[in-house]
Order: structure tokens, then sequence, then C-alpha cells
């Protein structure tokens, strides 16, 4: 069994429709598990929840911006620990989110768990403590993060078992296998400092796990003016931090 991993599309529909198309052009990717952040950074909110709300082989859960836009949307107590860098430009995003995915944002799960094969998999934004499952996002439940090394990753998902942990977040690939957990995060779709996208591809066979990550070039010209055109907050540190 073959399936994808995208995560952190962050409204940008270009690289997910690059991505969308090298999946589907392989004709064997029989799910396409989707980490979060399909909003906020990028500008092409709709276009990007129209496509994935679109398939039925995707399953997807919320990451933090997400869950911090719809903290304006529901208004409830938005997350500190964005105020200062993201609070306008996710009022913008807010402004422009269409009303009809407000539901269906509102009750995307943090966490799917799968058994495939007699493997136990796990996918979740970024580390959230359990007893923190439940927190809104205004608590600050997700974990702070790690430099990317085998014992930081190990210990940073510590409460959590699986045979794979798959995970977003902070658009680093990461791949380490402890011997007895797989952790992997392909990357981000949209935010790539360059005009390529990148996802990952999970391989069962005989009860092993192997991983990929696949780059897809694409044009990202449209996107990156896009952020003038539709006057969008906070370039400057998107830009900076981001692009």
């Amino acid at each position: 069994m073959k399936f994808a991993i995208i995560t952190d599309v962050h409204g940008n529909y270009d690289a997910l429709e690059a991505v969308l198309d090298d999946i589907d052009r392989r004709g064997d990717i029989s799910k396409i598990y989707n980490l979060g952040d399909n909003i906020g950074v990028g500008h092409e909110t709709n276009k990007v929840l129209d496509a994935i709300f679109d398939r039925d082989d995707m399953e997807i859960i919320a990451g933090n911006h997400d869950e911090a836009v719809m903290s304006l949307v529901n208004e409830t107590p938005y997350p500190e620990d964005l105020k200062d860098k993201f609070y306008e430009h996710h009022q913008w995003i807010e402004n422009h989110l269409d009303e009809d995915y407000y539901d269906t944002l509102n009750n995307l799960p943090r966490v799917i768990e799968q058994t495939i094969h007699n493997q136990k998999l796990l996918f979740i934004h970024y580390e959230i403590e359990n007893e923190k499952l439940k927190t809104p996002i205004d608590g600050q439940p997700y974990s702070p993060i790690v430099e990317p090394s085998e014992d930081n990753i190990k210990q940073l998902f510590d409460d959590k078992e699986a045979d794979l942990i798959a995970f977003g977040h902070n658009h680093t690939i990461h791949l380490f296998d402890d011997k007895s957990t797989i952790y992997f995060n392909p990357g981000s779709v949209g935010l790539n400092n360059g005009a390529y996208a990148v996802y990952g591809i999970v391989t069962i066979d005989d009860n092993e796990i192997s991983c990929d990550r696949i780059k897809v070039p694409y044009d990202n010209e449209e996107f990156l003016k896009g952020f003038d055109e539709k006057q969008v907050p906070g370039k400057s540190l998107i830009f900076d931090k981001f692009i």
C-alpha cells in the first residue's frame, strides 16, 4: 500500500496543484493524509480549500494557523504567541475566507490514528501532549519546536506510541528511524524558499514501512506577485522567514 503525506500548504494553491497532479499521475497512491496548516501565510485560501475538500481520497487534520484563523471567525481568544507575528495577516485571511468552510474547518480533528498491515500510524500537525489534545488554541497546546535530531524528536513524541509518526509544522524534513518508530516530516508543500513543492510517499509492504520525500517543480511567480497585488498584511515577515 502507498499513501501520500502533504502538510503546510499555507495558502499556496499553485504548489498544492503541482503536488496533487504528481500524486494523481502516479496512479498507485490510495490515500492522502493532509497534516494541517492549509490556510494562513499564503493568500489563496479558498482555492486551497476548494481543492482539498473536493477530494474523496484525502483525510485532513487541523494545524495551528487553521485554528488561529478560526478563533477569529468564532470570536474566541486568539493565541498570544502569534499576536505579534500574524494577527493582522490572520484577520485578512478571515475576511477573505468563504463562510461555507467554517463548519468543516471547526470540525477538523487534531490527530488521525490508523492501523495498516499491522502497522500503527499516527498523523498529527506537531506534538501536542496527550493531556492537551483538547486544549483550545489560545492555550498554546502545541509543544515548542525542537532542533531536528533523532534524540530530540524521540523525546518530543515520547508520550505517543506508533510505528510511524507523521507530522509537519516546522517546514523541515525529518526522517528518523529509532528501530521502534519512524518519525517523518516531508517538509512544507507551500513554503520552500524556491520554485518547488515537497510531499511524502509512504509504502507499507510485508509489514515494513518506507518513506520517500518528493520534490515537484512549479511556477511560483503568480504566488509571489499576489502578496503585492492583494496587499496582504505581513508580507515582510513572511518573505523574511518563510519564502
